[in-house]
């Protein structure tokens, strides 16, 4: 009867009446009525539309070769789908539609882009309903409720995982906090995605629907980024990224390293779920997007960007789905995507003039997007989708652009502001590489200390010493903080000398001032070997003591000078020599400045240790100390000739106690170590 009757006739009599005493209906208006509503028409007369978004089945409708029972539950079926399809739309179309707000999640790019994959999809449901409708009015495959069950059921499957989806984003909204929200977004598509992946391909079609709108979704917030780590520019005005800058803390200063750049709202642990504003997959790559963030920043600042690199979404697509996208993504923000009309040939004119004004509504509120409607394009021609997760496609490409942004500020800091060669004036100085320069230095100094002067301003003196050594000797001054008085303080003193080296910016990031303690504070120990050593060694003994005494103190000297050499060989060539050239060598292989940073902070803190400068050997640096101040002690005395033998015993018996004292400390280091410490058995054996 539909397939010769008058079908508008019909529909126009019974497919919108509201009166309760309804004439049974055919079985075809009950098909157009369900195809109408997935298309996304507002309401309908079986499944009238009321408050809230609320689909509702109408009570009485009866077909002739259907029971009551068996037809209210197929079309509860349909209904349970249609409220699913209208709460799609009604959801994407509010976000698309929102009026910006500051701080309102839907305002953000990512939100956005989420709501037009959602809209990207509903129109393709829309055409291939038409196409079902087409097929229903020539009466060809389909011409019953369970056959378009059938037909439809793939894409019941797509709407309900999409439905799930965004139920739960919707419950896990945060008003207060866009970039909590664009996390939770980012995290439950990835964990619906993993979720299908992991079923195989019974479950494709509706992984290719959820792979879909998770590249839609991630491309903003990747787009930001990937602009923030190629032109330095972080335009982050909607507060979705998960990074910010402290905007109080100058790049300029030594602070932006450490703290300019932190993560939001984090508690510092490993572990992804206490990480609220940080995504899953971003996880893993934090610490790298940290350190290349404060990098990318400071080449910018430098003014030392270079050309940017290919898009990183472009590709990521391109290595993941194996396809180019021609299309350029959105410059600024997402903007929503346009809904492609249906060949008007496919409609018939009641269903035309149903969907004229909505159609009209979508042409005038939603603009052009190429980028993603060519990404669902790709994915759904695929037949088969990639076995790799994207993860292991995305971190990799993440990690390589990071290294890279990395390593230019570290090769910029190296070429364009000689780091290394900052580094190694450094060590020339406080480290006293420098050789002969730094012995004239110590000399003069030497001479003012033992003469019981006030030291001198000796900065242009140090500078003269160590210009013909490097280029950066005017970033040296030397000061005296605090003077001992009396020949028995004199080691004291040279705890007062300061020597400031005062790294220009950006070298400083790598000298920072915690280094720089350590560094001065091995200087002061070699200033006080070399002191005693130019005080021990040209010792001459008066011809004019009796032969005992003269004996003793011949006997004692030489004891003595061997301790000092002992120290001052252990010092200057088991340690500093030593580990000098171990870092060196790592240095070499650095990739980005904070590699360089660490490898230079943990050998400054082995030095620490292996000159016993550390709290551990506080004792046995006294005891080494305390002897060096007796051989200071021992030749004053006998420069005065008031050097008798009873001083001269327990000046001896002092200085063997304090030997015997860092020998047995030292034996006892090397037999309770875990693991062999080759310079602490040097100086045991040395020692002995």
């Amino acid at each position: 009867i539909p397939k010769y009757g008058d079908i508008c006739q019909s529909l126009m009599k019974q497919y919108w009446r509201s009166d309760t005493n309804l004439e049974p209906i055919t079985e075809l208006q009950i098909l157009r009525e369900i195809l109408t509503m997935l298309q996304g028409a507002p309401t309908s007369y079986i499944f009238p539309v009321f408050d809230e978004n609320k689909v509702y089945l109408r009570e009485g409708i009866t077909v002739k070769h259907y029971s009551y029972e068996a037809l209210t539950n197929v079309l509860n079926y349909f209904l349970n789908l249609i409220q699913m399809v209208q709460s799609l739309h009604y959801v994407s179309d509010d976000v698309l539609n929102f009026v910006a707000q500051p701080s309102h999640p839907y305002g953000s790019r990512t939100y956005q882009a989420f709501a037009c994959a959602i809209f990207m999809y509903l129109q393709q449901l829309t055409s291939a309903m038409s196409i079902i409708e087409n097929k229903v009015m020539r009466q060809s495959e389909i011409v019953s409720l369970i056959q378009l069950k059938e037909a439809i059921r793939q894409h019941c499957e797509i709407v309900s995982a999409l439905y799930d989806m965004v139920e739960e984003i919707l419950q896990q909204i945060d008003l207060d906090s866009p970039s909590v929200c664009v996390t939770r977004l980012i995290n439950i598509l990835f964990n619906t995605l993993e979720l299908y992946e992991s079923m195989g391909i019974l479950s494709q079609h509706v992984t290719k629907v959820v792979l879909t709108v998770f590249l839609c979704t991630l491309q903003p917030l990747l787009t930001t980024i990937d602009t923030w780590l190629s032109h330095g520019d972080l335009n982050n005005t909607t507060d979705e990224l998960f990074l910010t800058r402290d905007p109080d803390i100058s790049i300029s200063s030594r602070e932006f390293w450490k703290d300019g750049l932190v993560f939001k709202n984090t508690d510092g642990s490993d572990d992804p779920g206490h990480n609220n504003q940080i995504p899953w997959i971003f996880v893993p790559l934090k610490e790298k997007l940290l350190k290349a963030g404060k990098a990318i920043e400071l080449v910018s600042k430098l003014g030392k960007l270079g050309d940017p690199d290919a898009d990183l979404f472009h590709v990521l697509i391109k290595r993941y789905l194996g396809a180019e996208l021609s299309c350029e993504g959105p410059k600024k923000a997402v903007i929503p995507f346009h809904l492609t009309s249906v060949d008007e040939e496919e409609w018939d004119v009641l269903l035309t003039s149903l969907f004229s004004d909505l159609a009209k509504s979508l042409d005038t509120q939603h603009d052009k997007l190429p980028i993603y409607n060519e990404i669902f394009q790709k994915i759904s021609k695929l037949h088969i989708l990639p076995s790799t997760s994207i993860l292991k496609v995305l971190v990799p490409l993440m990690e390589a652009r990071c290294t890279q942004v990395s390593f230019s500020l570290l090769k910029i800091l190296r070429q364009d502001y000689s780091l290394d060669v900052h580094l190694s004036t450094l060590r020339k100085v406080l480290l006293m590489e420098a050789g002969l320069p730094m012995s004239a230095f110590c000399e003069e100094l030497f001479k003012d200390v033992y003469a019981g002067e006030t030291i001198r301003g000796m900065t242009p003196f140090l500078r003269e010493c160590m210009a013909p050594h490097t280029d950066f000797s005017q970033n040296l001054r030397m000061s005296v903080v605090r003077q001992s008085g009396g020949k028995e303080g004199e080691l004291e003193v040279f705890q007062c000398v300061k020597v400031d080296y005062q790294p220009p910016f950006p070298v400083d990031i790598v000298l920072d001032e915690e280094l720089l303690v350590i560094y001065q504070k091995v200087f002061t120990l070699l200033l006080q070997i070399k002191y005693t050593t130019w005080c021990v060694l040209p010792l001459i003994v008066q011809s004019n003591l009796p032969f005992s005494v003269s004996n003793q103190i011949h006997c004692f000297r030489h004891e003595l000078t061997n301790f000092i050499k002992v120290i001052q060989a252990y010092t200057m060539q088991r340690v500093l020599h030593c580990t000098g050239a171990d870092m060196r060598r790592e240095l070499d292989k650095a990739r980005e400045l904070d590699e360089y940073v660490h490898i230079h902070k943990k050998y400054c803190h082995i030095m620490e240790e292996y000159c016993l400068l550390t709290p551990e050997f506080s004792s046995c640096l006294g005891a080494i100390r305390h002897a060096l101040s007796k051989g200071v002690k021992f030749r004053h005395a006998l420069d005065r000739d008031e050097l008798d033998s009873a001083e001269l015993t327990q000046i001896m018996g002092d200085v063997r106690k304090c030997i015997d004292f860092v020998t047995n400390l030292v034996k006892k280091r090397n037999q309770v170590a875990s693991v062999p410490q080759p310079h602490f058995d040097w100086l045991e054996t040395s020692l002995s």
